[in-house]
Order: C-alpha cells, then structure tokens, then sequence
C-alpha cells in the first residue's frame, strides 16, 4: 500500500492572496462548479481547502512533486453520489498512478473552520 496525508489551514483560501489565476490553476472546472454551488463563503473556502489537501495527499502518496511532471489540474477530486470522494487522475498524475502499477486509491476528506486534512490509500 502507498499512503499520503496532507493538513491545510482553511484561511489561505479566503486572502488576498488566492486570486481567480490561482484558483483556477489549482481546480479543474468541474471542481469550480462543485466549489461554487455552495452559497456559505466559508464552507466553500472549506471545500476549497479540503480539496486541495487532497491533491497534496496524492502527490504524497505518489511520491512525485508538482511541476515534476504532474500538475494540479492532473488530480481532481469529485464527490459520488452519496458525497464520497472520489479521485480521478489525468495526463502526468495518471501515467505515475500506472507506471508504478497501482490499482486503486481511496481519499478521505475531514475539515473545521480552521483546518482541512486529507488522506490518500492506494493498493500496489
């Protein structure tokens, strides 16, 4: 088994410093869309948060940097139906995920105002 966990403060979605250039190159626009239909500006810095502590979960997990041949919009995390969520892997981030022959990976997202944290499992 591979494993990543990444711990986020939820405030560095809501600065000034995470500008529209920022947002959207760290979420694909289907993540946008799930980030935005929420109408509490806090939880959709949670849910911001919490994404992107996944994104890092993953990259742990494949033991690959950003930049390195994967960049974020590689790693996008959507809820199922019932609000699970659920990684799906494109371009650099999917040809690591084969190329080290992994066959599943399972995220788990947990966040307060403060702090988001996720943790990625993959089976080797």
């Amino acid at each position: 088994m591979r494993v990543g966990i990444d711990l986020v403060e939820v405030s560095r979605f809501s600065g000034e410093r995470f500008t529209k250039e920022v947002f959207d190159n760290l979420f694909t626009p289907r993540e946008q869309e799930h980030i935005n239909d929420i109408g509490n500006p806090q939880l959709r810095f949670e849910r911001m948060a919490g994404k992107f502590a996944a994104k890092e979960a993953v990259v742990k997990m494949l033991g690959f940097g950003i930049n390195k041949g994967i960049v974020w919009q590689d790693i996008e995390i959507l809820p199922n139906d019932l609000g699970k969520p659920v990684l799906n892997l494109y371009n650099g981030a999917l040809r690591v995920f084969t190329d080290l022959k992994l066959h599943h990976a399972d995220i788990s997202i947990s966040h307060t105002l403060d702090f988001a944290t996720a943790i990625c499992v993959a089976e080797e």
